[in-house]
């Protein structure tokens, strides 16, 4: 009888492994597609998307074998000549997935997947590298453009876009974190920036044009006045002064941009974005989240503003989309993804850093276990519609912080999220606009005055507005309470 028992759990057990189900949403549902998105500051403006018919119309891209680039010289001999025999792989093939361990590890591959794909010229490079190589010499493959992809035998090609390029963080120990808020420094170099500033008029126009679709507002701002603005030494400036840990997405602000969210723990997250641009209620929405963010929101209307009809540079291969497989693969990889183990002590100071925390009343938005109340605080002069009051969680408060990707954004809701402190530890840039390199510099009485000069925010010197809870605080207590903050 012991040995029928312990036979039938084996089988139960296999049965589990090969037996998982995944329930695989229709993303591009047009019900569905309707409704996860808040709507606007201004509503009428509100994105509307292509029809599930004609989403479903575009043809599936396939995901391929890609291969490590080296440093020059570093490469094993004859390794370019020896890519150029590899014959094309597809690498994500739904038939071949039986466990919920095999859909993770193929929402790996769509994770690190680079759509946009180039041919690949020796010598060239899309970002600068600040990141060293493996002692082998591989540069690291989440930087846009480290990887060779081939598609076609004997044409090496590259890619950029991979969710991994924003999200892979480099540890202290060297190591790479998936899913984290990322570094990679966007920055040029002087060479690059003095070549900005030199910009022929043809290619100003050019950079103005591919601004304008990223992130022009015409109900806020006229193109002519977008342009104006957008001279070649505003340009330059913000190719100039970019700082790891925030990127200025599709929708939001060249001139503000948001910082790189973390998404270990975003499961349990009730918003998505800065300002809680999308909701996320199932599997599904994060999944139809991705789609945006790969490009399909710049082929939206918004009102009688379409930002293009083509593939812009935050958008996918033209004519291609994602499909539901590979989403939800994605989907439940992100969702596995967990944080490292936290090398910071719960030691006497950190214990009175929690005493602090709860005195100040900061569980009241971000309560724990997840420590945020997943709900939306109002910006600054935004008027909540009364619909929106009965159907989302929202705090009727303002902690008065900068207002432009809240309301002068493509992406603004009039909202900002009440984000997470879990993992504060391993993250920078703080605040919805990475107005704070650090949490030293978010608790530092001075960075409220007209005169401070930010550390890693790079616009131009100011106050860094809003949320002062904790500026009052002694600076014994404020030492306390971050260190209370790097254990979350």
């Amino acid at each position: 009888m012991m040995r029928f028992a312990v036979g039938l759990s084996v089988l139960v057990v296999v049965a589990n492994g090969q037996g998982f189900k995944p329930e695989i949403p229709k993303v591009w549902d047009d019900e569905a597609v309707e409704r996860f998105e808040l709507p606007l500051a201004h509503r009428d403006r509100s994105p509307k998307h292509m029809s599930s018919q004609e989403y479903y119309a575009l043809k599936v891209r396939p995901i391929y074998k890609t291969y490590p680039m080296y440093e020059p010289g570093k490469e094993p001999s004859g390794y370019l000549e020896w890519l150029k025999q590899q014959e094309p792989q597809v690498v994500f093939d739904p038939a071949q997935l039986k466990s919920k361990e095999d859909w993770i590890a193929a929402g790996k591959l769509v994770f690190e997947h680079e759509p946009l794909v180039f041919p690949y010229r020796p010598g060239e490079t899309f970002f600068r590298n600040p990141l060293p190589a493996s002692k082998e010499g591989v540069l690291p493959p989440f930087i846009p453009g480290n990887q060779f992809i081939i598609r076609k035998k004997g044409v090496l090609e590259i890619g950029i876009n991979s969710c991994a390029g924003c999200h892979t963080r480099v540890m202290p120990d060297g190591s790479y974190l998936a899913g984290a808020q990322g570094v990679v420094d966007f920055r040029r170099d002087e060479a690059a920036i003095q070549r900005a500033k030199d910009v022929k008029p043809e290619v100003l126009a050019r950079r103005q044009e591919a601004a304008w679709v990223l992130y022009g507002t015409p109900w806020l701002e006229s193109k002519e006045k977008f342009l104006e603005r957008m001279s070649k030494e505003e340009l330059a400036r913000q190719v100039a002064a970019l700082h790891s840990g925030v990127i200025a997405r599709q929708g939001t602000s060249g001139s503000h941009p948001p910082h790189i969210p973390s998404l270990i723990g975003v499961k349990n997250h009730k918003y998505l974005d800065s300002t809680g641009f999308a909701r996320h209620r199932s599997i599904g929405d994060l999944a139809r989240y991705a789609v945006t963010n790969q490009g399909l929101d710049t082929l939206a209307h918004y009102g009688g503003f379409q930002p293009s009809a083509n593939e812009t540079p935050f958008s996918a291969e033209k004519g291609t989309r994602y499909s539901d497989e590979q989403l939800y693969a994605l989907a439940l990889y992100i969702y596995s993804l967990e944080a490292p183990k936290n090398p910071n002590p719960v030691d006497d100071l950190a214990k009175r850093g929690q005493k602090v925390f709860s005195q100040q009343g900061c569980a009241g938005c971000h309560n724990p276990p997840l420590y945020t109340n997943n709900k939306l605080t109002v910006d600054k002069g935004f008027v909540v519609p009364a619909d929106l009051r009965k159907s989302d969680d929202i705090l009727d408060v303002s902690v008065g912080t900068d207002t432009t990707l809240a309301l002068k954004a493509r992406r603004g809701t009039g909202f900002y999220k009440v984000p997470s402190l879990r993992g504060v530890w391993y993250r920078n840039a703080f605040g919805h606009g990475g107005w704070a390199d650090t949490l030293e510099e978010w608790f530092d009485p001075s960075r409220v005055k007209s005169d401070y000069v930010p550390k890693g925010y790079w616009m131009q010197p100011g106050p860094i507005e809003g949320h002062e809870f904790g500026l009052k605080l002694s600076a014994e207590d404020r030492k306390a309470l971050i260190a209370f903050l790097k254990t979350l």
